[in-house]
């Protein structure tokens, strides 16, 4: 059995019976924490790797001050407080080639936020769409 604190049989999940539920249930673990911090996990590759380092880290870095990056083996792991933006229409001229969101979304591996994107640029947000935030479309 494994000792790492995040793995299945570790911390609650440890736990059965009445000493799960009375965890499970106690009132601290009843409470919604509000976050805004998203994360992106994008797999590496030859494009994602300049568009993290030379868009992300590079030209954009002063709009995103919140924005850390790490290198997480094949992935780059990414978290922000608010939301991450990759416009593809300027990947594609860094890297000197047709590039377009759906590329971009093969090198998706992984979220926590609300995804979306709008026309050639991606985005992950902490606010809620239409309640947070106007719907936006491609007219506007």
């Amino acid at each position: 059995m494994s000792n790492n604190a995040n793995s299945y049989g570790a911390g609650i999940m440890a736990k059965t019976g009445k000493e799960f539920a009375d965890e499970y249930f106690a009132e601290e673990n009843q409470v919604v924490h509000e976050s805004h911090e998203v994360v992106l996990v994008l797999k590496k590759s030859d494009e994602i790797n300049i568009i993290v380092e030379e868009i992300l880290l590079g030209d954009r870095k002063d709009e995103n001050p919140t924005l850390v990056v790490e290198d997480r083996a094949g992935y780059w792991w990414l978290k922000a407080t608010g939301k991450i933006e990759i416009d593809c229409e300027d990947a594609a001229e860094v890297l000197g080639k047709d590039y377009n969101v759906y590329d971009l979304l093969v090198d998706v591996s992984s979220t926590i936020g609300r995804a979306f994107t709008l026309g050639e640029t991606f985005t992950i947000t902490s606010e809620l769409m239409g309640l947070d935030r106007k719907l936006e479309d491609l007219e506007a």
